[in-house]
């Protein structure tokens, strides 16, 4: 049963005189609203929503899937949980959280079961916070300013500051300086916990790789203004300022407090992994850096530099503690009490409903991966390969030199190595060791899905280069040494070209080929020499083959696939027919073929016996003139589509 009453009153009430209207309490003294707001619209938005709702939980289906607006995936996605959830916190019962919001994290705080003030300072999000909190009546929402309230020492296990601190000069009396302001509420909240008791801070880190590659600064919206240090004369609104770490690390100095940091990818409002400073350089690690790009929080437009290629030489450089985008930070008075809360070297986090169920995470110190959440068995360990991912590798290259015809080479190799090596793993999770080549094992993304394109290079090819496309568009787009080649369809044509070419001119062992080739021909002609394409194929193993047509073919007409022109020797030949399509010319859409050889008559058939077994085609043949004709107009396609290429992947099962 939902209840707006809270009946256990806040820690807080034992040293302010507070009281409770509407489940939200205040400071009866010094109440006061703080002017900041998402936009009257948003919030009511917000407040439908979580009227609506049934399931308030942190982690509730309802919010899962992704808002269109910011401001509601901002407040609601349980994404936002995760800045907490690779950290131990056990022992952390009463929780003082500063700058609640709309209670996202108040909320998972809650639901681990933890007493928790969370004071917000904006009365509309007080409001909205004891809405999403409904039902738990341990969680207790006070409307008043942090610098205003008196906390009892000793009162709490865990005091948070989650996206705070970067206004701590704007709510802070008058004349304190940023750095003043945040002294004064650490000092604050240490002196309000337990012995043992630890302050999490996350913000974004003012010297962050995408600052440092022109994209605006998150609170202000223009780009430069913390990497040039907040100038007060740079007519800057006042009262905003973030940090780099060596800003943090002297200030703590002087404070006197220990402290770990850890670094939320890709930032602390939706963390999606995390990686520790233990874990800058454990196994793994590159391959979860690789994933997780900068974002763009602001409408401001994003620059066109190589974002992805600059964030990885300066993490490959060592340089991920003074460039990541945010900082999550611990602090405690021991180095024991920050130890136990940072159990892990790195985390990727699990996200339900949106193909990722599981994630994964590495123990400090740790050698193999292990489920995440946790569930403590050793036979559950997965192997994490030294290499580098296959897609940053790839780009690497590209970006290094302007040679169209290397990095051809390169994608056709490795398009080779992993088809011809029966990997299932797609390529986005494959990776390379030193020496470029495609290592035996790939990384262990729990949300990859494995590839039926063992065997079939063409198809590898096409899956890998649409997933590096995704990777990297924008950075290939950037680098101007790369030019015309850059796009999509150029470089997958130019890679299909050269596997095909070198497929017809590699030298085999049994040194036999054949000659298949596609005919056609229109309504009422006959197939001809002068509409014919062949390519050499060799007579065993498993075959891709290309067929491009010299004009594009309209859909009205039928295409005639000769299979073989080998002599007829004894015993009949087997062949598998993989896979057949057509490609439409432009954006290169495959048609599947296959169903259409099912149909063929016995008139549209010629020294063939076709027959399905266990999904696939195999076609017995009985001369050495095979051959099947589909008519395409037949099909259903779209008659303003024209057809370019034919592929075709075989395997040659007996030779007789």
């Amino acid at each position: 049963m939902r209840s707006n009453e809270t009946t256990c009153p806040p820690i807080l009430e034992t040293a302010n005189a507070l009281a409770c209207q509407d489940g939200i309490w205040r400071d009866e003294a010094s109440a006061s609203n703080l002017d900041y707001s998402d936009g009257l619209q948003e919030e009511a938005i917000l407040e439908q929503i979580l009227d609506e709702t049934q399931d308030l939980s942190w982690d509730s289906s309802a919010f899962g899937p992704r808002f269109d607006n910011w401001v509601l995936e901002y407040h609601l996605s349980p994404l936002r949980a995760n800045i907490l959830r690779g950290l131990s916190l056990a022992g952390s019962d009463q929780v003082l959280e500063v700058g609640a919001g709309c209670g996202a994290i108040t909320r998972y705080l809650g639901d681990l079961g933890c007493r928790v003030d969370a004071i917000e300072g904006s009365a509309a999000r007080a409001r909205l916070a004891r809405k999403r909190c409904a039902g738990l009546d341990q969680v207790a929402v006070i409307h008043g300013n942090f610098h205003q309230l008196r906390l009892a020492d000793g009162s709490y296990d865990l005091a948070l500051f989650i996206g705070v601190l970067e206004y701590a000069q704007r709510f802070a009396p008058v004349g304190v300086s940023a750095t003043e302001a945040v002294v004064q509420m650490l000092n604050k909240a240490m002196a309000a916990l337990s012995p043992k008791g630890r302050v999490v801070i996350a913000i974004e880190n003012r010297l962050g790789a995408k600052y440092l590659s022109g994209w605006a600064e998150d609170h202000l919206g223009t780009p430069w203004s913390g990497i040039a240090g907040y100038p007060a004369a740079g007519g800057i609104p006042g009262g905003i300022r973030t940090f780099d770490m060596s800003e943090w690390e002297s200030l703590f100095g002087e404070l006197g407090l220990k402290h770990r940091f850890f670094f939320p990818l890709p930032d602390y409002k939706l963390p999606r992994a995390f990686v520790s400073d233990s874990g800058a350089n454990a196994p793994g690690v590159d391959s979860v850096l690789s994933r997780h790009l900068s974002v763009n929080r602001t409408p401001a437009a994003v620059p066109l530099v190589p974002s992805r290629l600059q964030q990885t030489a300066l993490y490959r450089a060592g340089l991920l503690p003074m460039c990541a985008d945010s900082f999550g930070i611990v602090l405690g008075r021991s180095d024991e009490t920050l130890e136990e809360a940072m159990p892990h070297d790195w985390v990727v986090f699990d996200y339900p409903g949106t193909g990722a169920e599981s994630g994964i995470c590495l123990k400090k110190d740790g050698n193999a991966a292990m489920p995440f959440p946790e569930m403590g068995s050793v036979d559950q360990a997965l192997p994490l390969p030294k290499g580098e991912p296959l897609f940053q590798y790839w780009l690497r290259c590209a970006a290094a030199s302007p040679d169209r015809e290397a990095f051809l080479n390169l994608l056709c190799d490795h398009a080779r190595s992993a088809a011809g090596s029966g990997k299932s793993a797609p390529a986005s999770a494959l990776l390379v060791g030193d020496d470029g080549a495609i290592l035996a094992e790939g990384f262990p993304w729990p949300d990859a899905e494995d590839e039926d394109s063992r065997g079939n290079v063409l198809a590898w090819a096409e899956s890998a280069i649409a997933g590096f496309f995704g990777f990297a568009r924008s950075d290939l787009a950037s680098l101007p040494q790369i030019g015309d080649w850059a796009g999509y369809d150029a470089l997958k044509q130019a890679v299909f070209d050269r596997l095909s070419r070198e497929s017809q001119s590699e030298d085999r062992p049994s040194g036999r080929f054949t000659y298949p080739a596609v005919y056609w021909a229109s309504a009422g002609e006959g197939f001809s020499e002068e509409r014919k394409c062949v390519v050499r194929c060799a007579l065993e193993g498993t075959q891709s083959l290309v067929f491009t047509l010299p004009e594009p073919i309209g859909v009205e007409m039928s295409v005639r696939f000769d299979l073989s022109d080998h002599d007829f020797e004894g015993a009949a030949q087997t062949v598998v027919l993989d896979s057949l399509a057509a490609l439409t010319a432009g954006d290169s859409s495959r048609i599947d073929l296959l169903p259409a050889l099912h149909a063929c008559q016995p008139e549209q058939m010629h020294q063939l016996h076709v027959e399905a077994r266990d999904g696939r085609v195999l076609l017995e043949v009985q001369g050495n003139d095979p051959w099947f004709v589909i008519d395409l107009g037949r099909l259903g396609i779209d008659p303003g589509v024209a057809l370019d290429r034919v592929e075709v992947s075989l395997t040659w099962q007996v030779f007789g």
